[in-house]
C-alpha cells in the first residue's frame, strides 16, 4: 500500500536477524538481492502494489550462482525461491521447531500463497543447545507452517498520523496531566 508506515525492529531483534542472515549466507545457494533487484523481482511476480521489498529477505537457487542482479533476473526468476527469515536465540531442540514463536505479516502469508512452494520461511535457530549441537535452519512452505501451527493470533501495529493539524486537529479524547488532578478535553 502506498504510504504504508514502515515498522522498525528493536536493536536486539535487528541484531538477531542480522546474525541469522549471516548464518544463512554461509550456504552459497542463498543471496540477498539489492534494492533494484528486489523491485525487479516484484515486477516479475506481477503484484508490486501488493508486496513490498520487505516481504522477503533473501533468494535461494538450487545450486550456487553468480550474484543475482536486476538486469539478469529474468532467466533465473522461474527457479528462484524467496526466503522470509524468522530467527531466534532460544534453545529449540530439533527440526520439529517446538517452542519457536514468531511474527509474520499478512503480506508474507499472501506472497506465500501467491508463490506456493517457491516462498519459504527459514526458521533459523542460533542457539547450539539442541540435538545437532550447533545452529540450524528449517525451511518450510506456508502449507507446512500452517500444518504445524498450534495457535495463531492477529495483532495490529499502529502508527498515528503526523498531519493532524492539517485535518482538523487531534479530534476527541482527553489529556490527563499527572501531578495534579486536572484533565483537558482535546
Amino acid at each position: 500500500m502506498a504510504g504504508e508506515s514502515k515498522f522498525t525492529k528493536s536493536r536486539s531483534n535487528a541484531g538477531t536477524e542480522r546474525e541469522g542472515l549471516g548464518l544463512l549466507l554461509t550456504d552459497p545457494r542463498f543471496q540477498v538481492p539489492n534494492l533494484a533487484t528486489k523491485r525487479r523481482i516484484l515486477e516479475l511476480i506481477g503484484k508490486t502494489e501488493s508486496f513490498g521489498i520487505q516481504t522477503f529477505d533473501a533468494v535461494m537457487t538450487a545450486e550456487p550462482a553468480p550474484p543475482i542482479v536486476a538486469d539478469k533476473i529474468e532467466g533465473l526468476f522461474p527457479t528462484l525461491r524467496f526466503i522470509e527469515m524468522k530467527t531466534t536465540r532460544k534453545a529449540i531442540q530439533n527440526a520439529s521447531l517446538h517452542g519457536f514463536f514468531f511474527g509474520a505479516t499478512e503480506r508474507e502469508y499472501e506472497m506465500a500463497r501467491t508463490l506456493g512452494d517457491r516462498y519459504l520461511f527459514a526458521f533459523i535457530v542460533l542457539n547450539s543447545a539442541n540435538e545437532f549441537g550447533r545452529p540450524f535452519a528449517v525451511l518450510l512452505s506456508l502449507e507446512e507452517v500452517e500444518r504445524r501451527t498450534q495457535k495463531r493470533r492477529i495483532q495490529y501495529q499502529v502508527n498515528f498520523r503526523s498531519d493532524l493539524t492539517s485535518v482538523g486537529g487531534p479530534g476527541e479524547g482527553w489529556v490527563v496531566l499527572f501531578g495534579d488532578e486536572s484533565h483537558i478535553p482535546l
